[in-house]
């Protein structure tokens, strides 16, 4: 029976040569993905500035007939105070 002696230096330099081996391989051949990459969508400036003064002009209808309500209207008002004697203010 014949014994098979390893010898250390020559396995790890086998694979250390493995190791970089692959290592290269995969420098070569890039990142390997497994997943879609995510693509950004880009922005529309034109529709965002559209879209903001479309929302200002209801905003401003919207204050004006508030306005319209109080200055047309009659309102009764009770203001009670809400502050205690003692209170940490």
């Amino acid at each position: 029976m014949q014994t098979i002696r390893i010898n250390w230096r020559t396995g790890g330099r086998t694979v250390l040569a493995i190791i970089i081996g692959v290592t290269c391989l995969r420098v070569w051949l890039g990142p390997i993905t497994i997943t879609k990459p995510a693509s950004a969508q880009i922005p529309d400036s034109g529709k965002q500035r559209f879209q903001i003064l479309k929302e200002a002009k209801q905003t401003n209808q919207l204050l004006r007939e508030i306005k319209q309500l109080l200055q047309s209207h009659t309102f009764k008002v009770h203001v009670t105070g809400t502050d205690k004697p003692g209170a940490d203010n």
